[in-house]
């Protein structure tokens, strides 16, 4: 397989904006997934530029030049932008993909615009995807994996990213850390109720948190799904599993923001 140059798209604004709240936030709403991919296609090889879009760059100056695939991560509010920039890249002559909620929920709609969109996507989902990284038109092929992956890359192997994104953020600056996939509840409006529930590794969130504390007095850290994360505190600071979990995040000296099934993709 050649080496390819491949773009990483994760779009949390749909547009250009001045408000203060995505000011102080936006950067500290990226996605897990576009890094986790970044992270996989670097393991396969290839060269990897990661845009985080928050609403205050110039998108077009921020777009990677010369690539060769290019995966784009959307909600629906910001599918139109994602459709738009497919677009873009295509009549350059590159490959596009789509992943998150939106391609998720309505794959149909973007198989008109992407030729590949993703639904469950683990690593030999892209795997396959940049083997085979070929034009797919007029209509794209959808690629789902059996099940949401069970081991995902780490703060420590997405640091990277994390940090070229935490550069944009203001005063608060945030990191991104998943404690589990799918739902144990049954909400008929969420598309993650029908998906079996699954704590990550505990180690690898162990190994997070200790790595954090050597790159930031006191981290702060955004918890997406928290519910297996005060056993993975716990027992790095040897306190009992029963404590609270703020208490045992605080003895670490790790603050946090709680968060229920946000931001999947």
């Amino acid at each position: 397989m050649r080496k390819l140059h491949i773009g990483i798209i994760d779009l949390v604004s749909r547009g250009p904006t001045r408000a203060l709240y995505a000011r102080i936030m936006n950067a500290n709403l990226a996605s897990i997934m576009p890094q986790v991919i970044a992270a996989w296609c670097e393991e396969e090889g290839h060269d990897v530029t990661l845009v985080c879009y928050t609403g205050f760059e110039n998108l077009v100056e921020e777009l990677p030049d010369n690539v060769d695939l290019v995966f784009i991560g959307a909600f629906t509010e910001t599918a139109q932008l994602a459709y738009a920039l497919s677009n873009l890249f295509r009549s350059k002559g590159a490959v596009t993909a789509i992943g998150g909620p939106h391609a998720r929920c309505y794959p149909q709609d973007a198989l008109s615009s992407f030729d590949y969109v993703l639904g469950f996507t683990d690593k030999a989902v892209i795997r396959d995807v940049l083997h085979d990284c070929t034009q797919h038109r007029p209509t794209g092929v959808h690629i789902s994996a059996k099940q949401q992956p069970t081991v995902l890359p780490g703060v420590r192997e997405r640091w990277k990213f994390i940090e070229q994104t935490l550069r944009k953020a203001t005063f608060i600056k945030m990191v991104p850390m998943i404690g589990s996939l799918g739902c144990p509840y049954s909400c008929s409006f969420c598309i993650d109720s029908t998906v079996p529930y699954q704590t990550m590794d505990f180690e690898v969130m162990k190994d997070d948190l200790r790595f954090l504390l050597r790159k930031f007095r006191r981290p702060l850290v955004g918890w997406i799904r928290q519910a297996p994360v005060a056993a993975a505190v716990t027992t790095v600071t040897g306190g009992d599993v029963g404590q609270s979990l703020v208490l045992a995040l605080q003895r670490v000296g790790v603050a946090t923001w709680m968060s229920g099934p946000r931001r999947p993709g």
